[in-house]
């Protein structure tokens, strides 16, 4: 089985340098069922990170771009590296594999693991867009709280023993809002792997959306799934053209 995970955004050109790729492709075959082989991908276009509304939507062309091509070079699993799910629904228009939001992949576990989810995440600026990702993914009734711990998704590696111990406090801060079950709203936040020692500290389930949304995947592509066609029709015009030139670019 082959999974791509695809950044959509020249994230190897930022300060985290190419070796950042070459990290994460490492702990994603890591944590993979054995005969599965997981590639990173990233665009050259977009923001090298995502914080806000804007960059979500400036990070969606290269991902529209990449599927159709990512299906041809017979990947059998697509994840969308970013937490917020940018342009899922397009990439699920595009092709005929499995393609994984790791936002709705996340907070699906979390509500198998309690009655209530809070979302763990970066920035302020991120926070009314989770809300309204979770709302959309049809998860409001088990979200209890949405908090941020004020690091840039970039600072995140270098600043990881602070970040955990924010984490800690504003995870205490949600359980006074009914959370019972926490998600981490980054996957940088994941790939630093802070989730099973925040878990151990407050003694609740912690889902990493790293290993959410590869489990998704693989599980997906194992049962021969893939994006029903009635709720993300193949678009009527340019389809078959975006689909040849995608096949053929590169």
């Amino acid at each position: 089985m082959k999974i791509a995970y695809f950044v959509p955004g020249p994230l190897s050109r930022g300060p985290l340098g190419p070796d950042e790729l070459v990290r994460r492709e490492a702990f994603l075959n890591q944590h993979a069922f054995e005969g599965t082989d997981v590639e990173v991908r990233e665009t050259a276009s977009g923001p090298a990170s995502v914080e806000s509304a804007v960059e979500e939507y400036l990070s969606v062309p290269g991902l529209i771009e990449a599927t159709p091509r990512l299906e041809a070079e017979g990947f059998d699993a697509i994840i969308v590296g970013c937490f917020g799910d940018p342009g899922l629904a397009a990439a699920r228009e595009l092709v005929d594999i499995p393609v994984i939001g790791p936002g709705q992949a996340a907070g699906h576990v979390a509500a198998q693991l309690g009655l209530r989810f809070a979302v763990l995440t970066v920035v302020d600026e991120v926070v009314p867009s989770i809300w309204r990702q979770m709302r959309q993914h049809g998860l409001d009734g088990f979200i209890a709280d949405v908090r941020a711990v004020d690091v840039p998704v970039l600072e995140l590696r270098e600043r990881a023993e602070e970040v955990l111990e924010t984490l800690e406090a504003e995870a205490l801060q949600s359980l006074a809002r009914g959370a019972d079950a926490f998600v981490l709203g980054c996957m940088t936040m994941g790939f630093v792997d802070v989730a099973r020692t925040l878990e151990a500290r407050i003694g609740l389930p912690v889902v990493n959306p790293v290993l959410a949304s590869l489990k998704s995947a693989e599980t997906l592509a194992a049962l021969g799934h893939s994006s029903s066609r009635g709720a993300y029709p193949t678009p009527r015009k340019k389809a078959a053209a975006t689909r040849v030139h995608s096949a053929t670019a590169g």
